[in-house]
């Protein structure tokens, strides 16, 4: 299997400007695309990862744009509808995105920087030097690496379990604060006291999140 991994920023993309603006990432997956009339419809979840606020202004500022047709959220899962007008460079580009010979090993991370960073997979280098090609190009594509090796796994929006807000949020606060590092940094006590919530509920939120993430893990191995 070839794999290529690099990165592309669009200017006239509607998430790029965003995430920038209100210091967000997103972790994207391009679905599917259809032509209806003389539009093109494009097809994509994503799951959105910043502060409260700035998710909020993020999805508010989104709506506004006219190319996006439909926003269903749930927490942090977005799936969004967008569509833009036809012409033969677009249609071109959206096929050679969305070619379904490629694989992508991890979603598209559109990051508060400005840039996307992809990985993508293919049978064949010459499709995928397409890809690499127009990234390039059209879009101040950087090559980080292309070669040929195994495929060790393909991670998607879907395969992770879900876990709500606060075991989201407390699993965050544990491992950015060094819970989880051999030797600890912080202890639970110490880490519920810095959010100010007692250490029952801040420790039940996290080992709910625990067992999902383990139960996930787990079920098939």
């Amino acid at each position: 299997m070839w794999i290529a991994k690099f990165k592309l920023k669009d200017d006239e993309d509607i998430y790029n400007p965003l995430c920038v603006k209100f210091m967000v990432e997103l972790f994207a997956v391009p679905y599917a695309n259809f032509v209806k009339g003389s539009k093109i419809n494009l097809l994509i979840g994503c799951v959105i990862s910043g502060s409260e606020e700035n998710k909020k202004k993020f999805v508010e500022e989104m709506k506004k744009d006219k190319r996006i047709k439909l926003v269903e959220q749930h927490h942090d899962f977005i799936f969004i509808h967008v569509q833009h007008s036809l012409s033969r460079e677009t249609k071109s580009e959206i096929r050679i995105f969305y070619n379904p010979q490629y694989i992508r090993v991890k979603p598209v991370h559109v990051s508060s920087d400005g840039w996307e960073y992809w990985e993508v997979a293919c049978l064949n280098r010459i499709e995928l030097n397409k890809l690499v090609q127009v990234a390039t190009k059209h879009y101040h594509g950087e090559l980080f690496s292309i070669k040929e090796e195994k495929l060790k796994g393909v991670t998607s929006l879907e395969l992770t379990p879900h876990l709500s807000e606060k075991q989201l949020g407390a699993l965050r606060i544990a491992y950015k604060g060094g819970y989880y590092n051999y030797p600890r940094k912080s202890t639970l006590p110490d880490l519920a006291k810095s959010v100010k919530r007692s250490y029952s509920t801040f420790q039940e939120h996290l080992r709910k999140a625990e067992n999902k993430l383990l139960d996930h893990f787990l079920r098939y191995r």
